[in-house]
């Protein structure tokens, strides 16, 4: 059993390709599938893995990282803060903090509906792990 490494401009046409079977890269399907990747686009990464056997073995896992995403994941369910609550922690931010603290609850709001969505899919197991940002452990039924 060996490794081998690849690097490749966008990961996920190469990943929909290994899925497809078709193009350059051949390879047997994997037992796991690592995803730490552009936040906006998980769900692709999944789907290419679901789709089809030759990405990802039946039974095998995708492990997708930072879940929860500094935590704001839980406040971004509709639950969480009011926007009272927003203006005063952003009370006094310069722009750039601003900014930042504004991509973050998007992107904790991106990975709340990604959590949902896997949570649903019948052809998924899942498990979240809430260790550091988050852990997602999915088995491909």
């Amino acid at each position: 059993v060996g490794c081998e490494l690849m690097k490749v401009n966008d990961a996920l046409a190469t990943v929909e390709e290994i899925s497809r079977g078709d193009g350059d890269v051949r390879t047997a399907p994997f037992d796991i599938v690592f995803v730490d990747a552009d936040k906006t686009r998980l769900l692709e990464y999944v789907e290419a893995c679901v789709t089809s056997d030759k990405l990802l073995k039946k039974g095998g896992l995708i492990v997708v990282d930072n879940v929860l995403w500094k935590g704001l994941v839980l406040g971004s369910s509709g639950d969480g803060m009011s926007q009272a609550d927003i203006d005063k922690e952003e009370d006094g931010l310069d722009d750039n903090a601003l900014k930042k603290n504004r991509r973050a609850r998007k992107l904790a709001g991106l990975m709340h509906k990604f959590n949902s969505a896997v949570v649903q899919d019948n052809r998924l197991e899942v498990v979240l792990l809430p260790i550091r940002d988050g852990l997602s452990c999915i088995r491909k039924k």
